[in-house]
């Protein structure tokens, strides 16, 4: 199985994927590991593949599968078994494009098997079957190689949004929407629709950035992050909480860097001056007035 360079891994990224590039990168880093042999690594997903045992003879990242589309991994097990692989980030994605590759795999010689990868290991549509990036991390955590504890980290704070996320970091990292998914998926479940909202950066700052979600599974006429303190934009940001419809406890005024956005009813936090807590957004949507 031949080596590949990481960095050049993860600056792959093929336009028309139905993965982003955050997915991707998520994907190429996870790939890494793989490509190198890591034991546990291949062992958690060779038990989904029914493959038990087996190493990995190939690795390929970003697969185009004919007409059906492009495939984040394809796996591919010394003994002839192949695992399609769908890497998700997010909750309760688009499902459409997981039709075209069971229709084309199941055209194979040898039919591969389903993998979904995502934030739960118990969600997953038939016959796609579920591995969680807890597990990755499970697999990886023990693992003496600093590339592998940073990777470790990085899918803990990146993809499942643990621990707090100081003011620089959420603004030039994923870590802000990975701590908004997962305050979102813990207030209101696992299958809460949410997708990430932010203005286009001026000067590296932003008027806003966070989470645009839904409390019941319909509209998704909520969001909750952070807005810029002032026009024209400054360094300081205000962690936020927005509704279309719901009223919201402790209101404040419409603030001044989302002028043009419309929405009737907002809730502070306060400037942002400490790193922002997973208790910080749990207080701020239990504002919300259901």
């Amino acid at each position: 199985m031949a080596g590949s360079n990481l960095f050049t891994m993860l600056s792959a990224y093929r336009p028309g994927s139905p993965a982003n590039p955050f997915e991707n990168y998520c994907t190429s880093g996870l790939a890494y590991f793989l490509q190198r042999g890591h034991r546990m690594l291949t062992a958690l997903f060779a038990q989904a593949a029914g493959a038990v045992g087996e190493p990995l003879a190939i690795v390929e990242v970003q697969s185009r599968l004919a007409d059906a589309g492009i495939a984040d991994l394809v796996l591919t097990f010394e003994g002839g078994t192949r695992a399609v692989v769908e890497v998700r980030i997010e909750a309760a994605p688009d499902e459409a494009h997981l039709a075209a590759f069971e229709s084309l795999g199941n055209q194979w010689d040898q039919p591969p098997v389903f993998i979904l990868l995502g934030l739960r290991s118990d969600d997953s549509p038939a016959p796609w079957r579920p591995v969680s990036w807890l597990q990755v991390v499970e697999a990886l955590e023990d693992d003496p190689d600093p590339l592998a504890r940073e990777f470790t980290e990085f899918v803990l704070r990146d993809i499942l949004g643990l621990g707090a996320v100081p003011l620089d970091q959420a603004i030039t990292t994923n870590r802000l929407y990975a701590l908004g998914g997962a305050a979102i998926r813990r207030v209101f479940g696992e299958r809460a629709h949410y997708q990430n909202s932010a203005s286009r950066p001026l000067g590296g700052r932003y008027r806003y950035l966070g989470t645009t979600f839904g409390v019941d599974g319909g509209e998704m006429n909520c969001w909750i992050g952070l807005v810029n303190e002032g026009l024209p934009l400054s360094e300081h940001y205000h962690l936020m909480l927005a509704s279309k419809q719901l009223p919201l406890r402790e209101a404040t005024e419409h603030p001044r860097a989302t002028g043009d956005w419309k929405w009737p009813y907002w809730s502070g936090a306060g400037r942002v001056v400490r790193p922002i807590t997973p208790d910080g957004y749990d207080e701020l949507l239990g504002r919300l007035v259901l």
